[in-house]
């Protein structure tokens, strides 16, 4: 009995160095850009603080009930029909009384109160009943016609703060002269519109950053962003436009704007690269959407003709048609745009069409472009220089994180390895966890026996 549970345990540890090796081999060898988890548009972009409809739930032949999707709790809402008299709903979904009169459509507001618990919920409704066709010989369901542009349907969300990153691993110390720095320096107000907190932001930081463009050192791969930001002003540091990203979102969130880290990169082998960029989003309160930033070419923004402020991957496919009629970027005018045809006065900001700045977008962004959401904490994605991971914990936990539980997001149009990648990840590290598990037990419960013998 003792040979066979010795023997079972040599195998077990046998085993689990074997799945060791696996892992460590996996990690190792792995290629820099090969964390891309597919995710669709309506994750990326619809997040939890704007009301979603899940489902539409029928409770009467002229009532409808939208299962209402929100990072806020509502229990009540007020409904109005063509902007007629206010009803009251009760609920976290609210109760839809429908007009009865069939083939008609009729406009429907929902309003979550308090009215800071969320935007508004419109749609047209028009609605045909079983008995309607019947009486004209065919036989058919209830049909509801719904036409809205609130995201409809079941899928993964995020609230816009779980793409924000507390910076606790800066250290009071910093954030106080980074909040000092906002304040005095930067002069952003809290009663300043989102527009004007990035506006002053690009201008701020394009001055501060003036002579920091260049190849980062090693260390810049582990340093947080505070660290990098005092090294490239001090003039003992450069950084590419990774650098240059990482400290926009260190700004931005910290001035009160949700932002987000993104990374344009398509390599093959670690040494081919198709696309290579860093930028960021911001979370434009005022309209409920994401803003795409680009501080390495002082983009603080984009808007379509209508004022709407355009994100990545609507760029993304306005590029591949050559269709920026009407989109307008604001740009900080003394950074690399001092010869563009605009009016603007010297150390300001400008607003000329996108179409003539747009070469910046579209050389970065080729259709092979793979684009990934960094999730927090805002720090650089190791590479070949593992030598961080015992300078900085937050360097060692965060792309542990990314590289086991929590994978950057990507969109593509390409078909992506991500699934495949995270399975073969997963199975091999809890693998290697259970055998782990498995082996102290046989050990514990053997010293047990030979502990009572």
């Amino acid at each position: 009995m003792r040979k066979h549970s010795r023997r079972i345990l040599l195998s077990l540890t046998a085993l689990f160095v074997l799945l060791m090796i696996a892992n460590l081999w996996c990690f190792f060898s792995r290629e820099w850009e090969s964390t891309y988890y597919p995710a669709d548009y309506a994750t990326l972009y619809y997040p939890l603080d704007v009301p979603t409809i899940c489902e539409w739930k029928q409770k009467s032949l002229y009532e409808l009930q939208p299962q209402i999707a929100m990072h806020r709790e509502v229990d009540e809402w007020q409904v109005t029909c063509d902007g007629g008299p206010a009803q009251t709903s009760h609920g976290k979904n609210p109760t839809i009384k429908l007009l009865a009169d069939e083939g008609v459509f009729h406009s429907y507001t929902l309003t979550p109160l308090p009215k800071e618990n969320g935007a508004d919920i419109r749609a047209k409704i028009r609605f045909y009943s079983s008995k309607f066709y019947k009486d004209r010989g065919l036989k058919h369901n209830d049909v509801y016609t719904i036409k809205t542009d609130v995201p409809c349907g079941k899928f993964k969300q995020y609230s816009v703060s779980d793409w924000v990153d507390d910076y606790h691993y800066v250290g009071e110390e910093g954030l106080a002269e980074l909040d000092r720095i906002l304040a005095q320096e930067v002069g952003i107000r809290p009663e300043d519109s989102t527009f004007l907190k990035l506006e002053k932001l690009t201008r701020y930081l394009r001055i501060k950053l003036l002579n920091a463009r260049g190849v980062p050192k090693d260390d810049f791969r582990w340093m947080n962003p505070w660290l990098i930001f005092k090294e490239m002003v001090a003039g003992t540091g450069k950084g590419w436009c990774t650098q240059h990203a990482q400290i926009w979102v260190l700004f931005a969130n910290r001035a009160g704007v949700p932002t987000r880290l993104l990374l344009g990169a398509r390599t093959e082998g670690n040494t081919f690269f198709y696309s290579g960029h860093t930028w960021a989003e911001c979370y434009i309160k005022e309209q409920n959407r994401w803003a795409f930033a680009d501080l390495s070419h002082s983009l603080a923004y984009i808007t379509d003709k209508n004022g709407l402020v355009l994100n990545t991957v609507e760029l993304f496919h306005l590029s591949k048609h050559d269709a920026f009629d009407g989109t307008v970027a604001r740009i900080y005018k003394d950074w690399e745009w001092t010869n563009l045809p605009v009016e603007a006065d010297a150390d300001s900001m400008a607003s000329p069409a996108f179409s003539l700045c747009k070469q910046v977008f579209t050389d970065e962004f080729p259709t092979v472009s793979i684009i990934k959401y960094r999730r927090p904490p805002n720090v650089e994605d190791i590479r070949t220089i593992y030598s961080g991971f015992f300078k900085d914990a937050t360097y060692l936990w965060g792309n542990l994180q990314r590289y086991l539980f929590n994978p950057p997001l990507a969109y593509s149009f390409y078909q992506t390895e991500g699934k495949q990648t995270f399975f073969i990840r997963w199975a091999l590290f809890y693998s290697m966890i259970a055998v782990l598990i498995v082996m102290l037990v046989g050990i514990f419960s053997r010293f047990g026996r030979a502990q009572r013998a």
